[in-house]
């Protein structure tokens, strides 16, 4: 991560732009989609027997097994988007003029 200062007219404050790689970024949002399908299914089996367990921390271990799947999806539809970008800006480098 980096930031950069834009300066601007005196009487006003300055402008403070903080950049996020793509390696972060993708990161970022893989741990949120983790977590975000884990508790939906933690709160599933918590409240019906969609996910049998035998007690809370059987529960907790079978959702994050669950949840790696979905968030491995996101992963790849991330990077779909990210090298995406990167073809459109680099169209010589990849062969489509």
């Amino acid at each position: 991560m980096g930031t950069t200062t834009a300066v601007t007219p005196s009487g006003r404050p300055d402008l403070i732009v903080t950049f996020v790689g793509p390696i972060a970024a993708v990161a970022i949002r893989f741990v949120n989609m983790y977590l975000t399908i884990f508790s939906g299914l933690v709160a599933a089996g918590m409240t019906s027997d969609a996910i049998p367990a035998a007690d809370f921390g059987q529960l907790l271990w079978k959702c994050a097994g669950l949840s790696i799947a979905g968030s491995v999806v996101g992963l790849i539809k991330d990077l779909v988007t990210v090298f995406g970008r990167l073809e459109n800006k680099y169209p010589l480098l990849t062969g489509s003029v």
